[in-house]
């Protein structure tokens, strides 16, 4: 049994932290280089992970792994309800759209659909970000209930570039903002040069299930233009909200 918990905890971490060696997997778990190298490999026998093909020595996970943690983020159908909404916006906006879903301290990407400008925001499919740096992070944490706010602000808030908004006070502020208005803004805050607006995915109004943003590089996000694509994005995010099954209100 302990030794599935080890494959496990390697496998997180090389989601994560993808491209990595054995050396930074074995700092960031606290457990022997051996140890860790035993779970690699029993995880590429079994089809979970393989070498990066940049650089044999790192490792990411494989299509097996993206294809069974996307039927986690089609639960209630989420995605194919979702799909045709955001095909809609980036076709309005000509900007890339994100689909997240929270996973403890953190969204993780599900679906993307990609500007057709040359220069445009990217992040591949399963990325993670911490929810007070990322727009769509901030969008899900605003509505979450006050309890888990709390401990949320009490955790230690990183800085992920100079922008990240890491003062407890700051961030209760911004999230109250959140709520009010209805959509968030993550200005360089998660990614230098990129700027996204979000807002939450929440059937019945209740506890949100996913968030949907709106990014681009900062020239073609000006402040003057955040309104305007935080409006948009707030209405097809509730659009989606209600083409699903209701959960339980916060």
């Amino acid at each position: 049994m302990r030794s599935v918990r080890t494959a496990l905890e390697v496998l997180e971490a090389v989601a994560q932290l993808q491209p990595v060696g054995l050396s930074e997997l074995s700092r960031k778990l606290g457990l022997p280089k051996t140890t860790v190298q035993r779970g690699l490999t029993t995880l590429a026998d079994a089809g979970w992970l393989e070498d990066d093909s940049a650089d044999s020595t790192r490792w990411i996970v494989s299509t097996k792994a993206f294809i069974v943690g996307s039927t986690v983020g089609n639960r209630g159908g989420l995605r194919a309800q979702a799909l045709p909404f955001m095909n809609a916006l980036a076709a309005d906006v000509q900007e890339t759209i994100h689909l997240m879903i929270p996973d403890g301290d953190t969204v993780v990407l599900i679906e993307r659909i990609d500007s057709m400008h040359p220069v445009r925001a990217f992040a591949p499919l399963g990325a993670r970000a911490p929810l007070h740096a990322s727009s769509n992070g901030k969008a899900i944490l605003a509505h979450l209930p006050d309890e888990e706010i709390n401990r949320y602000l009490k955790s230690e808030l990183s800085a992920v570039t100079p922008h990240t908004i890491t003062h407890p006070d700051r961030l209760q502020d911004e999230l109250t903002l959140i709520r009010t208005r209805g959509y968030a803004v993550s200005d360089e805050e998660l990614q230098a040069d990129v700027v996204s607006v979000a807002a939450p995915i929440r059937p019945g109004n209740g506890l949100p299930v996913a968030s949907m943003s709106i990014s681009a590089p900062k020239s073609r996000m000006p402040t003057t233009v955040h309104s305007e694509y935080g409006q948009k994005v707030r209405t097809t995010a509730d659009r989606i909200a209600a083409a699903l099954p209701t959960l339980p209100s916060a």
